[in-house]
């Protein structure tokens, strides 16, 4: 087998996590050197309980292994671990970094700010307006958003990612990266591959148990620089989030809320404890030290004050992330032509520039 299947047999089998994956490491070297172990040397390992040892030596199996490789990549499951270079470096730096990810789409580009968008699952009408506002500005500012695809507060905000052409949002999984949950999200979770990623450190196959969350959740703030939390209860998942930025020497962010609404509680405890208060875009973009004299979606409706009409429709779906002239093709329903000669008059207009071939972007 190849070194990258020996990787994906150590991260596949069942009750080996990251820490004694770790140890495993640390003691005896590489995966293809631990796959070829002794009973007695496997219980130099005290994190190893007498089961754990059972089921990793029933698991060295070299044909299902291979079999299981094909059908990951069949499925266009792509996989990386600590060893990769691909491997976010964000994720490197935090306690008990999974040692492997599972992903379709792509990885958080290093060098691009992000911010997780967390909050309450049954949240109000307004904390829904508030996660998909926040959303959409941190995108037309060229910041990735990340969260968890729940319903409520996450998936609102990386659908307002995706109303941004360019956007990127990237949904952490509490499963298998094959499953999409909940499942009435799976409209978001296959456009999240295609602006971004969906990422699992769990094994495809694996259902959605509910101690996979908080694991889940270490991830979310560990690939961000920042955490805004939107409507969080005394008891919000989302408040775990937030406690593990603060121990990765995250910055965090929160919307405030009526005290007297029960809702709210958790939000404005995290505020007493040091949080940073926000009510808009541009106080997330000067907590990261993004300083700007305006927010991206301020400056995008000064500069269309000078544009015609049908500039307008090119120039809406244009954001600080550069994207390819096909795709404002795509999402505007103009002819090829008619978008190019009107990208070029904006040009002229100093509002848009071409980045690369036949990718643009708009001038601030």
């Amino acid at each position: 087998m190849k070194k990258v299947q020996y990787e994906f047999w150590l991260s596949s089998i069942p009750g080996i996590g990251c820490r004694k994956i770790k140890a495993l490491l640390e003691r005896f070297g590489a995966p293809e050197d631990i796959f070829r172990l002794k009973r007695e040397q496997l219980q130099e390992i005290s994190s190893l309980r007498t089961k754990d040892i059972e089921t990793l030596m029933a698991s060295r199996n070299t044909e299902q292994i291979q079999k299981d490789w094909e059908e990951l990549c069949k499925k266009e499951i792509h996989f990386t671990s600590l060893s990769h270079p691909d491997y976010p470096d964000k994720l490197k730096h935090i306690p008990d970094p999974p040692y492997s990810l599972f992903y379709k789409g792509s990885l958080p580009a290093g060098d691009i700010p992000s911010v997780a968008v967390v909050g309450a699952r049954n949240v109000s009408h307004a904390g829904l307006e508030t996660a998909r506002q926040f959303g959409r500005e941190l995108a037309e500012n060229g910041i990735a958003v990340v969260s968890g695809l729940a319903r409520g507060v996450d998936v609102t905000a990386q659908n307002g990612v995706l109303t941004v052409a360019g956007g990127r949002t990237y949904g952490v999984l509490g499963c298998g990266i094959d499953r999409c949950y909940p499942e009435n999200h799976i409209e978001s979770y296959m456009l999240m591959q295609e602006n971004g990623g969906v990422i699992s450190e769990f094994c495809p196959g694996m259902p959605p148990y509910p101690a996979n969350f908080p694991m889940r959740n270490r991830i979310i703030s560990g690939l961000s620089d920042g955490i805004l939390v939107i409507e969080a209860g005394k008891k919000s998942g989302s408040l775990i989030t937030a406690e593990l930025g603060l121990d990765q020497g995250k910055e965090v962010f929160v919307v405030p809320g009526d005290i007297y609404n029960p809702c709210y509680i958790g939000s404005n405890q995290l505020i007493q404890s040091g949080a940073a208060l926000v009510t808009k875009t541009r106080d997330i973009l000067d907590g990261l030290g993004i300083f700007m004299d305006e927010d991206a979606s301020v400056r995008k409706k000064k500069c269309e004050v000078m544009l015609e009409t049908s500039e307008k429709i090119v120039y809406s779906y244009l954001g600080l992330e550069p994207i390819h002239i096909s795709e404002l093709v795509r999402i505007s329903g103009l002819s090829v032509q008619r978008t190019v000669n009107l990208l070029l008059s904006m040009e002229l207009k100093g509002v848009v520039r071409q980045v690369g071939n036949q990718y643009y972007a708009i001038v601030l």
